[in-house]
């Protein structure tokens, strides 16, 4: 059996797949210091089952993902798989070449795999029981651990011996066969346990056996009674069926009848309904006329109301005017009289003026006779032809008056002459 290939896929400095294979012979890794050589010891280490993140150098398990660089983003999950060849004696399994993968996320989660199945790290370590392959095996020794071995205490160079010797598979399986036997005496003693606990209750449930016993009788004969009792009550039930059914028969027959009544009563309450529709449509019209009609006298009320509001104010002008004619009435007679009495009072002053005006005329002829050559030889006018136009008789032999004629019913009275 020999290591053929190892495929690392970010772990640690490996952020893209890398793949080593080792032919026959001795394989050597060389490079300058920083270069990774011990990050592919690591990652052995770490395929083969490490679990502490201390002895690959970091603090915690995600620590050996890659966790990216300036130039590059960090891998989310870290995975190696570890190849190996001509199997069939050294693992003792079927297969020529076994593939053992491990990989672990970010979050925690970590996955073994070997050939591609799912699979358990104590898978892992069974598998490679015995033959010197193992995170803790001398198969592999990196700087320092020669001396460490060689300074070591007895028995932990022993340990190195026997997985060299390949009898640590064996010592493992004998552990584990002694604790199984450890799991079985304790189970060995709790049945011990259970048997005296059972042996105790055994009086006890043949006591109950017994009744078990005495009830399945009972019951047997209780079963019987009860089919006697039922066959009864069938005979029973069936007389009451045919009853019942009888029964059934009349009421459906009525309920038929109850059916086509409630038909009829159903077209009747429709027709009714149907009439009591109109009634309401009708009774809606006369409402809404009586709406109308009740506006229509609302606006004549309010109209007559206008109207006698009116009429009282007519009513009280008819008689203010009433009152006003009657005062004007009597104010015309009391004028007319007063008219008659001017007039006659005129008359009588038109007589007197016409007879002076004559008793003058006749007196200025007589004057005007007596001296007439004395006023003529002076010079002086004619006192008869001077005489203003009032003083003149007119062609119907009265008086003029000098002032223009007024309105009748508007004449002034005339002045009454001292000597008149």
């Amino acid at each position: 059996m020999y290591l053929k290939s190892l495929e690392i896929h970010g772990f640690k400095s490996f952020a893209d797949k890398t793949l080593f294979e080792f032919h026959t012979g001795v394989t050597g890794i060389v490079g300058p210091n920083g270069c990774g050589k011990s990050n592919v010891v690591d990652a052995i280490r770490w395929v083969l089952g490490e679990t502490s993140a201390k002895a690959l150098r970091g603090a915690e398990m995600a620590d050996v993902i890659f966790n990216g660089t300036d130039k590059r983003k960090p891998v989310g999950m870290a995975e190696v798989i570890l190849t190996l060849a001509d199997c069939e004696q050294g693992l003792g399994v079927d297969y020529n070449e076994v593939a053992m993968c491990r990989r672990v996320f970010r979050d925690g989660r970590s996955e073994y795999r070997i050939n591609g199945t799912i699979c358990r790290l104590k898978d892992f370590q069974e598998l490679l029981a015995g033959t010197g392959i193992g995170r803790s095996a001398y198969s592999v020794m990196e700087q320092g651990k020669i001396d460490m071995l060689i300074s070591a205490k007895p028995e932990d160079r022993r340990s190195v011996f026997e997985e060299a010797a390949g009898i640590t598979k064996f010592k493992g399986q004998k552990k584990e066969a002694l604790r199984k036997l450890e799991y079985t005496e304790a189970n060995l003693l709790r049945v011990a346990d259970i048997i005296a606990e059972v042996k105790r209750q055994m009086g006890t449930l043949h006591r109950q056996a017994q009744k078990a016993k005495r009830y399945q009788v009972v019951h047997k004969d209780l079963r019987i009674l009860d089919l006697h009792l039922g066959h009864k009550h069938f005979t029973e039930y069936t007389a009451e069926k045919t009853e019942s059914e009888n029964q059934i028969i009349s009421l459906m027959t009525e309920l038929n009848d109850l059916h086509q009544r409630v038909h009829a009563k159903e077209q009747e309450v429709t027709e009714t309904r149907e009439i009591y529709h109109q009634v309401e449509s009708t009774i809606n019209g006369l409402r809404q006329q009586s709406q109308e009609f009740r506006s229509k006298i609302q606006g004549a009320e309010s109209k007559i109301e206008f109207n006698r509001e009116r009429v009282e104010e007519l009513e009280g002008r008819i008689r203010r005017n009433e009152e006003d004619a009657t005062n004007n009435r009597d104010m015309v007679d009391r004028q007319q009289r007063e008219l008659a009495a001017a007039d006659e009072q005129f008359s009588s002053i038109r007589n007197a003026i016409e007879s002076r005006q004559y008793a003058l005329e006749e007196h200025q002829i007589t004057h005007n006779a007596i001296i007439p050559s004395a006023e003529t030889g002076d010079g002086a006018p004619h006192p008869a032809r001077n005489l203003p136009p009032a003083g003149r008789r007119g062609r119907h032999g009265r008086c003029q008056s000098a002032e223009p004629d007024q309105p009748d019913g508007h004449r002034p009275s005339a002045a009454r002459s001292p000597g008149a």
